[in-house]
């Protein structure tokens, strides 16, 4: 668990001169509330012993006493809130550049880490801390001046009161259960509810293709039915809650002023002492009540800071913006595997690559086949060294690939995956993330005519500028795999990786990507990943995988041949 004080570790000197206004804005704030009880005391004794030809000027003079107090008050609180909120919105700035180590751990981090939540407790944290600390404040303040002013009027009836208040905090502390535990039992089934409904508007044309759209519409409403009940059963059990607090709330007070009066009845209090007293020790009540509250935001901020501050701590294996690190000034794509041993961090129980090894020379196609789990894909990774090995080395044109500068060397790498993932952009911004720094219309053309993606592009109402939509839907399959070749060339890589590009097209589609490929891939070192034999077939070495060990390596042609070969088995099938 962080510290308190952890929690504004990134304030920088506005931030403390903010946060400081603003707590002693909130001390006055807090101070200028049980005043105005010292007036309302005057207010109502003068109703009480003065004439009525003097309650005019009493009052008179009390309003101004009023208008001065209730300025203040304005005043100090504008303050409280005007420091409070650019101070919270400062702390999310500064909180946010440390941040940037969330787009930079290792990929076996990334997989254990929802990156939303954490920006979410980030933003959760720091706005607890800069409005609960302003009230928390502002509220000790109150409970203070509170009872000062209530024993300094009359400690006898302050001292009865007081016993009480115990149940005025009670009541106020049952009214917030009855509401809190009911709320969030809602807020869970309308999570669910609205869970249900984000499924099938995502997923709109599987829904439409079943004709399922009355089914997932009756799912969703009974599982709103259950929102509906339950709301119905805590609107009486919180109704009957609340109306045991204000007669718990109505009992204190009455048996309050009764006190009160006995005390004015025998002359140890006047009036105006006895409403002094109840309504400072009112307000107190109400500090307190509110404190107790808000006291469990800070160390909700401080559990939310935890996995925060973890991250921010930390210090990634495979950090792509270490500028440490070797580059060359021509790449050829040589690639060398030597004594390769890995287990993903993930799955430690799970040999990938014992002792394995492998040669790939520059401006040849390797093709990996094999059962799925037989490392094929792992061998993409560890290219791109997402992964570090356990043991063994991995060289780009005879150099360690761990002594380059891992930025740079992933430049000269190019990936063509099985569902190309697009941005909720245009065409062109989604072809233009493929090159560092800003790419010319004329390279976004080449490439996309290179990737057989122009024509199609072109023939769109808005061209290169047409919205793909949420992760690329308003596009065909065949088209996305265009545009993510395309983006591949435009970053003009020596080595060009495609696992699975073409497995999830149909016949047509297929032809035309594999064409593109095709015109890609020369003078390219390329790595395919793929089974379907119109992939594979013409690839320089084709080797087969299983179990993360090679079982068979050549030709299409020889490969063919071997009667009960492992690559004759897979292609049959």
């Amino acid at each position: 668990k962080v510290s308190f004080y952890k929690l504004f570790a990134f304030a920088d000197t506005l931030d403390v001169v903010l946060m400081i206004l603003g707590t002693v804005c909130a001390i006055f704030n807090g101070i200028s509330q049980p005043l105005i009880t010292v007036i309302t005391g005057h207010l109502i004794n003068a109703f009480a012993t003065t004439s009525f030809t003097n309650v005019i000027k009493e009052v008179s003079k009390m309003m101004d006493d009023a208008r001065y107090s209730t300025s203040s008050h304005s005043l100090y609180y504008s303050c409280v809130r005007v420091c409070s909120v650019p101070s919270c919105q400062a702390h999310n700035s500064h909180v946010k550049e440390p941040l940037y180590q969330l787009r930079r751990p290792e990929v076996d981090s990334c997989e254990k880490l929802v990156q939303c939540k954490v920006i979410n407790r980030r933003f959760y944290s720091s706005c607890l801390v800069g409005d609960a600390m302003g009230l928390i404040v502002q509220n000790i303040a109150t409970i203070i001046v509170g009872l000062v002013i209530s024993f300094s009027a009359n400690w006898i009836l302050a001292f009865i009161i007081l016993v009480n208040l115990p149940l005025i905090l009670l009541q106020g502390y049952l009214q917030t259960k009855f509401y809190e535990g009911f709320s969030f039992d809602a807020k869970v089934m309308y999570e669910e509810a609205s869970q249900v409904a984000n499924d099938a508007v995502g997923s709109i044309r599987t829904v439409a293709s079943f004709c399922a759209e009355q089914k997932v519409m009756d799912l969703y409403q009974n599982m709103c039915n259950a929102p509906i009940k339950h709301g119905v059963h805590s609107g009486l059990v919180s109704g009957g809650g609340f109306a045991f607090s204000l007669f718990t709330l109505s009992c204190t007070v009455a048996f309050c002023f009764y006190i009160g009066a006995v005390l004015v009845l025998h002359g140890k209090c006047t009036y105006e002492d006895v409403f002094r007293v109840f309504f400072s020790l009112t307000l107190t009540a109400v500090g307190v009540s509110q404190t107790t509250a808000l006291a469990p935001d800070t160390n909700k901020a401080k559990d939310s800071a935890t996995s925060i501050f973890d991250i921010l701590d930390s210090k990634p294996k495979i950090d792509s913006s270490n500028n440490d690190g070797i580059t060359l000034t021509n790449v050829n794509g040589d690639i060398e595997f030597e004594h390769v041993c890995f287990k993903y961090p993930t799955r430690p129980d799970v040999q990938i690559f014992k002792d394995w090894c492998l040669t790939i020379p520059s401006g040849k196609t390797v093709a990996l086949v094999g059962e799925s789990g037989s490392g094929k894909s792992t061998i993409i990774s560890l290219i791109q060294r997402f992964y570090d090995l356990d043991s063994g080395k991995i060289f780009l044109d005879n150099v360690e690939i761990r002594k380059f500068k891992l930025s740079w060397r992933r430049q000269q790498i190019g990936l063509v995956s099985q569902e190309p993932i697009l941005f909720n952009e245009t065409i062109r911004a989604n072809i233009a993330y493929g090159k560092q720094g800003d790419a010319t219309e004329e390279e976004i053309i080449t490439a996309t005519k290179a990737a057989n993606a122009h024509n199609f592009i072109s023939s769109l109402p808005q061209g290169y500028y047409t919205s793909v939509g949420e992760r690329g839907v308003q596009l065909s399959g065949g088209q996305k795999q265009r545009v993510a070749i395309a983006r591949a060339i435009l970053k003009n890589p020596k080595i060009l990786l495609l696992d699975e590009a073409t497995s999830a097209l149909d016949a047509e589609s297929e032809r035309v990507v594999q064409d593109a490929l095709d015109r890609v891939m020369v003078n390219r070192t390329t790595i395919v990943v793929a089974n379907r034999l119109s992939t594979i077939k013409n690839a320089n070495t084709i080797i087969v995988l299983k179990n993360g060990v090679i079982v068979e390596k050549g030709k299409h042609e020889v490969l063919i041949k071997i009667t009960g070969g492992a690559y004759a088995s897979l292609v049959a099938l």
